[in-house]
């Protein structure tokens, strides 16, 4: 096999920042999909750290693998602020025009960054702002991750396990609002105030990143009322400013409710799209009614 490309320390066209939270296993399944790339252009690999407990043992980690496969990549270490903070810094530290975003359990393509980039690349008289690609279970067999990827995690999307943003933009949009405190909307919330100024976005189906779905329902409810609580924070921020979206977005959250009339629901098929559906609304909506109940009562803008 030919060698790869191998990113430089200087002059980068892009920057792969990557947040990391304790875990080092799936991180370095990451690293490895990256240095795996078949791509033209010089790129930087950005890891950085959100004060975990076993900060020192990822530093050592990140070393360590850095010079076996003889592939630099920059550690930043930090405090535990959260993913929105954590992206912000590593764009601080970023040499690249463009700045893509992956996740540290997510898995490349070998042709995911050319596709990425190409899109920035002037198109139909268009020059893009910002870009997504296509998003796959990690775990292809036929359990409840690819069930979930074909039901729920599929389409246009602006989750940051996979997009990436002309860094003259992001940095004139303010970067993820930091307000966010869990790995919740912050994603969708840039993509919208992308759009609502002005910048153009493209979905880029050939750059293909493998990410590690919910492998049981435990998991997935969890990540339901995870996208409730996130979704509150982010009508709470536009109830004044964008009163039409903070007050759709929990009625297109909550829509699929419809569902529990349907005979799937009630013998709580997990293998039916429509019951994996049905929970994310359901658990959706559970995660933003807790949010708001624990803002009533405050001098708060839902209050």
């Amino acid at each position: 096999m030919p060698e790869r490309r191998k990113p430089s320390i200087c002059l980068m066209q892009a920057s792969i920042v990557i947040p990391t939270y304790k875990r080092t296993n799936m991180l370095g399944k990451c690293l490895g999909g990256l240095k795996l790339q078949n791509c033209s252009l010089d790129f930087e690999v950005i890891v950085v750290d959100d004060g975990s407990p076993n900060q020192a043992e990822i530093a050592f980690f990140i070393k360590e693998w850095s010079k076996k496969n003889n592939f630099p990549i920059r550690f930043i270490p930090c405090s535990h602020q959260g993913p929105a903070a954590t992206r912000n810094i590593g764009v601080k530290y970023a040499s690249g025009d463009i700045v893509c975003f992956l996740d540290d359990d997510s898995f490349v393509s070998d042709t995911w960054l050319e596709h990425i980039l190409h899109q920035f690349k002037k198109q139909n008289n268009v020059i893009y702002d910002l870009v997504s690609g296509c998003i796959r279970s990690y775990d292809r067999t036929k359990g409840l991750s690819l069930k979930l990827e074909q039901a729920v995690y599929h389409g246009r999307h602006w989750a940051t396990c996979n997009i990436a943003y002309r860094k003259d933009v992001f940095k004139k949009l303010g970067g993820f609002d930091e307000t966010f405190p869990e790995a919740s909307w912050e994603d969708n919330e840039l993509g919208l105030r992308a759009i609502w100024a002005g910048f153009h976005y493209v979905y880029a189906k050939e750059a293909v990143v493998y990410h590690n779905h919910e492998s049981t329902l435990r998991k997935y409810k969890r990540k339901c009322l995870l996208n409730g609580r996130g979704a509150f924070v982010f009508c709470n921020k536009y109830i004044r400013k964008k009163p039409f979206w903070a007050l759709v977005t929990p009625i297109l959250m909550s829509r699929r409710l419809i569902y529990a009339f349907l005979p799937p629901v009630w013998i709580r098929n997990s293998a039916s799209p429509i019951y994996l559906r049905f929970l994310w609304s359901y658990y959706s909506l559970q995660g933003f009614l807790s949010m708001f109940r624990n803002y009533s009562g405050k001098d708060e803008k839902f209050s």
